[in-house]
């Protein structure tokens, strides 16, 4: 065999030694085991997070049921104990188990932990009626429990990859003078050595990086990066224990106007770039102001902006409204320019003890401010407190309020002014609670169309309607409203059909009323569910003529049988010419298209006269009848022997 061949050969028996070398050496301990142990480690540390992730989730619901107390919000609290423990059981088993025997200190916090939870189950069976302060205590206790068993777990996984690395240089230095004994392969075996060295490396970064993100994402908004509830949480209580005395605190809450229309239109990635966009300028905003700013998301179009600053340091007045000026101006998002409006409230706390609610105190003042419309900033007072705990009880009190029929229809009469006869009534529902008192339907309506509750106090309306009207004369109709929610999410058609044929009731005595804001929604649609209900017979009023959407564009969408003029022109008619003469417009325009004209709110004789003389013929109001029960209605029609007119009804 050549020489040369030979000395190959050497060099390929050096080449393949080397291999089984490097092999044997690098590959001793199963690379298989290795992942395995690293996995372990890694899952440590999610679990520890995800498990102090799950508490302040919990914590959160819980504090927000103390201060509100609607039984919503503590089924939510009970779903997420529930999670909590779920995740605290994981502890006690699998690779957390094995760390917490190898951590005395986890080992003892985890003890503390249990027995702490211990103490919480009673207050939780009896969360409605357990004393505050005590589960405040406890939930203190255990969140620091936590923070020592997730914290020393996150230091163990960083400590054993630094032992690991460790472990991989010496492994790699005695790769490396193996490599050079075998001469002509170590330029090979060096690169194979620097490569692997890339490799841990990247590996150790990435590990490092997700530890980061994960510390990270537990208390910022994934899509905003701003602060979540969580950070707010941390930073009110910070505050709370170390506000100054020349220090106030000013939050403001902050939700978008329309935002699920330009969701609607723009779609889920145009509502995400606008909220990007949105707190970036909040977050700008913050900090062009002295002090120990925040800007947070807190929920879905939702933010809180908090401002810590000294007294003669900030502006209060001066801050909202240049904070309002900012959403005068389009916000350039990555699909464009967009100009979002916003609501607005928000309070001071000017002492420690009231920095627990600041926070609370302007989301009231929001809640106040979306009532009162767009575009709206309000500041907390304690009548929006009184207020917000009176909406909270008719909440909670109007399911029961529906299945027990304590909301009944109360009618008020529609009369002839020439005659001062009854030609029909209105059926409006009215309700008294035993303990919260008369409850308004200016109150009650509105919740129960938030609540969807409309739907079944429609249907009630409309069959106590139909059967209490077949008590008097055939010549009276009995008018009853419909609400929008209940056109889109009812089959109202079947509804009326149904109920006139189950009480037998004539479909000419029967007409229903849509206001003109229900009606411009969905022209179209709206439109189309009129007139089916009108081929039943049925007859239908627009109500609230003339409160500001009027255009004869939409007059001229259906033909309406009846147009009831507005209250407000009723009182605006007793000493304003310009509005009688609007009024003498829209009777002529009625008479015009045949269709009926009813003067709503009415109550004064004078009244009566200027509406006579404008060539009105019907009106209601409380100068003829207030909304009265129907038993009081039939024993007027049982015990009147003479005509009806005026004086008999007032």
């Amino acid at each position: 065999m050549p020489r040369n061949q030979t000395w190959h050969w050497a060099v390929l028996c050096l080449f393949l030694i080397a291999l089984f070398v490097f092999w044997t050496y690098f590959y001793a301990s199963d690379p298989l085991e290795r992942e395995q142990v690293r996995s372990l480690e890694y899952d440590t540390v999610w679990s520890a997070t995800n498990g102090r992730n799950e508490f302040y989730k919990y914590t959160t619901s819980v504090s927000r049921y103390l201060q509100s107390g609607n039984p919503s919000y503590l089924d939510d609290t009970l779903l997420k104990y529930e999670i909590f423990l779920g995740r605290i059981d994981l502890w006690n088993s699998g690779s957390f188990k094995a760390f917490l025997a190898k951590s005395p200190e986890s080992r003892a916090a985890f003890e503390a932990l249990s027995a702490d939870l211990e103490d919480l189950h009673p207050y939780m069976r009896s969360i409605e009626t357990a004393p505050a302060e005590d589960l405040n205590r406890i939930l203190d206790d255990i969140a620091s429990e936590i923070e020592t068993i997730a914290g020393t777990s996150y230091q163990t996984s960083i400590r054993r990859f630094s032992e690991e690395r460790l472990a991989s240089h010496d492994r790699l230095m005695t790769e490396k003078r193996i490599v050079l004994a075998l001469l002509m392969l170590a330029t090979v075996l060096l690169a194979v050595v620097m490569r692997q060295n890339r490799v841990l490396t990247l590996a150790n970064d990435t590990i490092a990086g997700d530890a980061k993100r994960l510390t990270f994402m537990a208390k910022h908004d994934a899509l905003t990066a701003l602060p979540n509830r969580a950070l707010l949480n941390e930073y009110m209580t910070k505050a709370k224990t170390h506000l100054a005395s020349d220090e106030i605190l000013l939050a403001v809450a902050i939700d978008l106007d329309g935002f699920k229309g330009i969701n609607d239109t723009l779609g889920h990635a145009g509502g995400d770039a606008l909220l990007v966009a949105l707190s970036q300028r909040l977050k700008d905003f913050v900090t062009r102001f002295p002090g120990r700013n925040l800007a947070a998301r807190v929920g879905g179009d939702e933010f809180i902006l908090v401002f810590r600053s000294r007294r003669d340091a900030i502006d209060i007045e001066t801050t909202i409204r240049v904070l309002s000026s900012q959403f005068s101006t389009p916000l350039e998002t990555s699909i464009g320019s967009i100009l979002a409006g916003t609501s607005m409230g928000y309070a001071v706390a000017d002492s420690r003890q009231a920095t627990g609610y600041v926070v609370l105190n302007a989301d009231v003042a929001l809640m106040e401010a979306k009532a009162a419309g767009r575009g709206t900033v309000m500041q907390f007072a304690e009548p929006m407190r009184t207020r917000l705990e009176r909406r909270l009880q008719i909440e909670r009190h109007l399911p029961n309020a529906l299945r027990n029929a304590t909301i009944q229809p109360h009618y008020q009469f529609q009369v002839n002014f020439d005659t001062g006869e009854p030609i029909g009534m209105e059926a409006l529902a009215r309700w008294t609670h035993s303990d919260i008192g008369l409850v308004s339907p200016e109150e009650f309506i509105p919740i129960a169309e938030a609540s969807g509750d409309v739907i079944e106090l429609g249907r009630f309306m409309l069959r106590s309607a139909c059967r209490d009207i077949q008590l008097l004369p055939d010549h009276i109709h009995v008018s009853v409203n419909l609400s929008m929610i209940q056109l889109m999410n009812d089959d109202i058609v079947q509804l009326v059909k149904t109920t006139l044929r189950e009480t037998g009731l004539r479909p000419d005595r029967l007409k229903l009323e849509i206001t003109e804001s229900v009606f411009m929604q969905n022209v179209d649609f709206v439109s189309g569910v009129l007139r089916r209900l009108q081929d039943l017979g049925v007859s239908i009023s627009l109500d609230d003529f003339g409160t500001g959407y009027s255009a004869l564009s939409y007059l001229n969408k259906f033909k309406w049988d009846e147009l009831k003029i507005d209250r407000s022109f009723v009182t605006a008619c007793d000493d304003s010419a310009k509005a009688r003469k609007v009024v003498k417009v829209i009777k002529s325009l009625a008479d015009t298209m045949n269709v009926t004209l009813l003067i709503e709110g009415v109550e004064t004789r004078e009244q009566v006269e200027i509406f006579r003389t404008l060539g009105c013929l019907y009106g209601q109001g409380y100068f003829y009848s207030k909304p009265k029960p129907i038993f009081e209605i039939r024993r007027f029609f049982c015990d009147l022997e003479a005509p009806l007119n005026v004086a008999a009804l007032t």
